[in-house]
């Protein structure tokens, strides 16, 4: 079936990142297994939680004792349990277990336990009445109490605060409206007022939740303040902005860090770096200012933070830290807790009333819960540092940014600085410049901590928005698993029987899919990815395109398939189509329009409109047009009379258009980029037949031009491609090197160290690079020949190939370099895209892992009128297919199945996950209300294991008959009986 389903595989090494999927079912333990029943059970749950968290299972030490309930209601077995970090569990991964994230409800279909829901105990969530009842899980006004009540409460208890206190929660919330690049010395509050002071605080950020708006813990966890603290996680991949704070949210638990940015604006100054998100570390904090704090002992006062502890626990993990804003006359208290609740979104909680602290702590986290309190200080602070944080308001993706801090502070020194850049990846330095390269367009919040020689610190934020050009292959991060940007998706789009297709390639597979859109029958299709605001800011691939009618087009991918619309303008006919992000993160498109001119398309609140953006320009070829983006604005190139080179600048808002100083032929071919240092360049053959560079030099855009014959050959009248590439210096030196869960502060490629990549045909129609690694230009050689270059792309991570497509004989083609390196003097692999597009018979793909379960499926597809093409040993293909939604997976054996649940081998895998994680689920086919499996779900396979061969063997004839036809095999009522799977290395990979 290569003519709509391609593989691409073994690309990628291994490294050591986990992920957290929304939904996850793990069969019952096998009969066979030597175990108790009641030990059973509780290792089903154990598994079904370590899968569906995606946490190793040495992170996880067990069920806490007390918490596991079992019973039946609505025709399904019901489980509650909590699980506790392993005692060797590193902190980040700790600090997954707080806020009742450790908590799971479960429901057992068919021998199969399932996470339904993540959060409280106390609050049951997910659970049927009738069970929440018999187990006493009465969660009180943390699970039932709205928030607009809530936070109307929270505003009169502040009313009733002193007037100072009440004054530093509106400059908490003055300072708040956007990010803080410059902090001046923060007014001291005395110890005295410290306590209210921290009260108001909190008070006033009640209701602050979650963006997007989440219910429990099964996925993201997305709020500012880890944002404005310089969190763990300094990934906001997944998360949306705060329109509040002005910020990317970041993606962790946190309710410590909630309690660390009031202290913060409450004044709070002494060993700040000691707190982070583990709501432990304000036990570590109150150790280190002398404090003993003792479990279930002393009386709460207001300032104060409350530590919840697992029994036992104490003090080496907390379960979660709250702050104490009133003590009322019936010695009751009141308590701000970040990240609680989920009615209608993770908050910042007010719980009022609480007569009793052990009450209400075993409430929401378990039974036999303890407390402690760490009191602020009760001396005079030392003071915060001053400093300011500059770098550019816009930057470019594939290219490096520089960042400057510059911090003091009074009869003191500054000692460090601390960054995030909300992409996933920190740095340490002592110096206060770093330079970042961003990979994708998007707005992103850069952090930097400045800490004293007091241990005193301030975090300054900047917002960057990130510019992408347009190429004709769009490529975006797998959004599934939220702070690991594997694989990386790519779409190309093309004209398929009169009509539009496109091909995505899904991290193992291409696969051609007919979608809406009517191209013209010449010029090119450009793709550009971004985050879309119309798709809760997902990063979404759009296609750019002369319609049929004349005027410019767009197709784009959204929630519910992809739609087309006409957008205003009309390009000339074969008139090459560019487009880019802007500083307000939409898109920009441009083109040649029928008088010669570079016009451009922009989308406004009254829909899109056109204009001519140069229009003192003579004549341009539409067939040349080329765009690359620089921090200063975009640069749009083209081809004048004679050969001429022209570019069109937006400096500042304003266009202006100019000569460079080089020439090419009539017709040639232009490939613009943005260097690593950030300016523009065009690469062309000259009019010497000869490669050559023109690139932007000075500190403005439009200024001078340094022009560099380049070494090759390139054939008379070749198409080029260039592009930035990651250099291999820029990568450790082995897989696990690699930077592991949210917080790492190893980064690997902060400076990301750039390269420089041309892409031509020589006379033999062979293609070639030209490339500069830092070490200056040289050539190299690729496989294959084409009739043109169509594209080249470079997404600037660790592990990401560099590749080239190519227009081939037999259409178009990939060029790909080795897993580890897109430097273009390793070796190169060649695939053909699909040039059909696929039908649902083709989407239907049965995965086996052993030779005699590939026999049962061979025979189970050949009864269901599938081809032996359908079958598939290959363990990257079918983890692909899972992943992408595109496919229904049939995973057929007990080898398959463990292998795509558990992957105990540790197998080699598009998404680089290690041993014991993956990102999927099962799904038991529940017949005959199940509907054929016509849009499969991203995520998710079904289940061929039988007992024995020859039940294994039915199960994937009857599954793959009725996926195909929509109905069983003559004289098939039901499914044989299910197997369990054994955490087991089983089978082979491929």
């Amino acid at each position: 079936m290569v003519s709509n389903r391609v593989l691409r595989l073994g690309l990628r090494a291994l490294a050591g990142l986990t992920i957290i999927a929304p939904f996850v079912a793990v069969p019952a333990v096998s009969a066979s297994a030597a175990t108790s029943p009641a030990a059973s059970q509780a290792a089903a749950l154990t598994r079904a939680f370590e899968a569906a968290r995606h946490l190793p299972a040495a992170e996880v030490g067990g069920i806490r004792a007390g918490t596991l309930h079992v019973g039946s209601a609505d025709g399904h077995q019901w489980a509650i349990a909590t699980f506790t970090p392993a005692r060797s569990a590193e902190q980040k991964a700790a600090a997954a277990f707080q806020d009742g994230a450790a908590t799971g409800v479960f429901t057992e279909t068919d021998g199969t336990w399932q996470l339904v829901q993540t959060g409280l105990y106390g609050c049951g969530n997910g659970l049927p009445a009738a069970l929440k009842a018999a187990w006493n899980l009465t969660g009180g006004t943390a699970c039932s109490s709205s928030v607009p009540a809530q936070r109307a409460a929270a505003q009169h208890a502040l009313a009733a605060l002193p007037a100072t206190a009440r004054s530093a929660a509106k400059t908490a919330a003055a300072a708040a409206v956007r990010p803080a690049a410059t902090a001046a010395a923060a007014p001291a509050t005395s110890p005295a007022e410290l306590p209210q002071t921290i009260a108001a605080i909190a008070l006033s950020q009640v209701g602050v939740s979650d963006t997007p708006a989440v219910t429990n813990f099964n996925g993201v966890d997305c709020d500012p303040f880890s944002t404005m603290v310089a969190g763990f996680s300094a990934s906001s991949d997944g998360c949306g902005y705060d329109s509040t704070f002005k910020v990317e949210n970041e993606n962790e638990t946190w309710c410590s860090d909630f309690n660390k940015w009031v202290w913060e604006q409450a004044g709070v100054t002494a060993d700040m770096n000691t707190l982070n998100a583990g709501a432990v570390s304000f036990y570590d904090w109150a150790a280190d200012q002398g404090q003993t704090p003792k479990v279930d002992t002393g009386t709460p006062q207001v300032g104060d933070s409350i530590l919840f502890y697992t029994p036992r626990d104490f003090p080496g993990f907390a379960d979660h830290v709250g702050i104490v804003t009133s003590v009322n006359s019936d010695g009751s208290i009141d308590m701000v807790n970040g990240d609680f609740a989920a009615t209608p979104d993770v908050h910042a909680e007010y719980d009022t009333d609480i007569t009793s602290l052990s009450a209400f702590a075993a409430s929401v986290e378990g039974p036999g819960e303890e407390w402690a309190i760490v009191t602020p200080p009760t001396t005079a602070q030392q003071p915060t540092p001053t400093g300011s944080l500059s770098g550019p308001a816009t930057a470019v993706a594939g290219s490096t940014g520089l960042f400057h801090a510059s911090g003091s502070v009074a009869g003191g020194s500054v000692t460090g600085y601390y960054w995030t850049f909300g992409d996933g990846r920190t740095t340490n330095s002592t110096g206060p410049d770093v330079t970042h390269a961003f990979s994708e367009a998007g707005l992103y919040t850069v952090s930097v901590t400045i800490t004293s020689s007091y241990g005193t610190i301030v975090t300054l934020e900047r917002n960057v928005e990130v510019l992408a050009a347009s190429s004709a292959v769009a490529s975006a991060p797998y959004d599934g698993i939220y702070y690991d940007p594997l694989p990386i998706l790519q779409y190309t789009f093309a004209r398929s029987g009169g009509g539009l297709a496109v091909d995505s390639f899904d991290g193992g597979s291409w696969l051609q899919v007919a979608v809406p859109g009517d191209p013209a029958a010449a010029g090119n299709i450009t793709a550009l990815s971004y985050p879309d605001a119309d798709n809760a800011d997902a990063m979404t691939p759009h296609g750019y395109y002369r319609a049929a009618s004349g005027t410019l087009a767009e197709t784009y991918q959204t929630t519910s398939g992809w739609v087309t619309q006409d957008l205003a303008g009309r390009p000339a006919a074969g008139s090459q189509i560019v487009a880019t992000t802007t500083a307000d993160g939409s898109p920009a498109v441009f083109f040649v329009d029928t008088a010669g001119k570079v016009a451009e398309s922009v989308p406004g609140s009254a829909g899109w409109t056109s204009r001519e953006v140069a229009s003192d320009t003579p004549p341009l070829e539409p067939a040349s047009l080329a765009l690359a983006d620089t921090s200063q604005g975009t640069e749009i190139f083209a081809v004048g009379p004679a050969g001429t080179i022209k570019v069109v600048s937006s400096d500042g808002g304003s266009w202006a258009s100019l000569g460079i100083p080089a020439k090419t032929t009539p017709g040639g071919s232009l490939a613009a980029l943005t260097t690593p240092a950030g300016k523009a360049a065009v690469v062309y053959v000259n009019s010497h037949g000869g490669l050559a560079e023109a690139a932007e030099a000075g500190a403005t855009s439009g200024g001078n031009w340094d022009v560099t014959d380049l070494p090759g050959t390139p054939a008379a009248g070749t198409s080029v491609a260039a592009t930035t590439y990651l250099l291999p210096s820029a990568l450790p030196a082995t897989p696990g090197d690699f930077p592991g869960p949210p917080g790492s502060t190893t980064d690997s490629n902060a400076a990301a160290p750039l390269g420089t990549e041309a892409f031509y045909l020589t006379a033999s129609g062979a293609p070639a690079v030209t490339y500069n690694n830092g070490t200056g230009w040289q050539t190299g050689a690729l496989p294959g020949t084409a009739t043109s270059i169509v594209a080249a792309t470079a997404y600037q991570v660790q592990e990401e190939p560099s590749n080239l497509f190519l227009s081939t004989a037999s259409g178009l083609t990939e060029e790909t370099t080795g897993a580890r390196s897109g430097d273009p003097s390793g070796s190169w692999t060649s695939v053909t895209l699909p040039d059909t597009p696929a039908t649902w018979a083709d989407r239907i793909v049965l995965y086996a892992a052993t030779s005699g379960d590939a026999t049962a499926a061979r025979a189970g597809a050949a009864a269901a009128g599938l081809p032996a093409s359908q079958v598939t040993t290959s363990f990257a293909a079918a983890w692909a297919d899972t992943l992408s939604g595109e496919y229904l997976v049939i995973a057929v054996g007990t080898a398959a199945n463990s292998a795509l649940y558990y992957n105990v081998c540790g197998w080699a895998n598009p998404s680089a996950l290690p041993a014991g994680s993956t990102p999927f689920s099962l799904n038991n086919v529940d017949l005959p209300t199940f509907p054929p499996a016509t849009t499969p779900l991203a995520n998710v396979f079904e289940y061929a294991n039988g007992p024995t061969a020859a039940a294994t063997q039915a199960w994937a004839t009857d599954l793959a008959y009725y996926a195909l036809n929509g109905t069983m095999p003559a004289g098939v009522t039901a499914l044989p009986p299910g197997n369990g799977l054994p955490y087991e290395c089983l089978g082979s990979p491929s």
